[in-house]
């Protein structure tokens, strides 16, 4: 009966696709979460925390090293990325899912290739497309949406920003933002507080409504 069911999960993940990073990192899922150019906003079990960071150095460091799985999905900005070698190698070697964060949404419609710039310079990282996309002000236009679905690239808004207050008492499915930005900065003091004092999932698990588990090989 277990082996049916593992069998039957495999198919149920048809887009889920594995490929290993560059880098010796764990298996990469590849895949487009919707049937058709979307946004995702909530998913269907748990919770999740991501962090849109553009800003920080050794407060970031200090922070990413202390981070404990199942870890947030940590969106980066392009020029942070460029700024922050040290830091792209921490993440790489501790194996945190990172996503990529754009500029604000309309900038994609005065300029339709910022996108592919972008992706091309997560790659230059991380030596493969980013999983998940996210821009500032979390607006997707309807040609963005297209440009990352063709890019197989998914587009994640969040469920609610989170500032600092309390939480909502339903969860299920819920995905929070923070912003670490240098003009709107989330204390990460108050973010390690936020992850020790409640019980929150990697976002594929949110996304799938099961829990996965991370596979390391020699």
């Amino acid at each position: 009966m277990k082996k049916f069911l593992l069998f039957g999960l495999f198919f149920l993940f048809t887009a889920f696709v594995l490929v290993r990073s560059s880098g010796g990192g764990p298996l990469i899922p590849v895949f487009n979460i919707t049937q058709e150019p979307d946004v995702i906003v909530k998913g269907s079990h748990g919770a999740a925390v991501t962090v849109d960071l553009s800003f920080g150095d050794s407060e970031v460091k200090a922070w990413l090293e202390e981070l404990q799985a199942p870890y947030p999905l940590i969106f980066a900005d392009p020029a942070w990325l460029e700024r922050s070698p040290d830091l792209v190698k921490l993440m790489i070697d501790r194996n945190i899912p990172v996503g990529l964060l754009g500029a604000e949404g309309q900038l994609y419609e005065d300029e339709p290739k910022l996108l592919d710039e972008q992706i091309a310079s997560y790659e230059a990282h991380f030596s493969r497309k980013p999983l998940y996309f996210r821009t500032t002000d979390e607006e997707f236009p309807k040609t963005l949406q297209k440009q990352l679905f063709e890019a197989e690239v998914n587009a994640l808004g969040s469920t609610m920003r989170w500032d600092g207050g309390k939480l909502p008492k339903k969860r299920e499915g819920l995905i929070l933002s923070v912003q670490h930005h240098q003009e709107k900065r989330t204390d990460l003091k108050k973010v390690s507080q936020l992850l020790s004092a409640n019980e929150f999932l990697a976002i594929e698990d949110v996304l799938f409504g099961v829990e996965t588990k991370e596979k390391k090989f020699p």
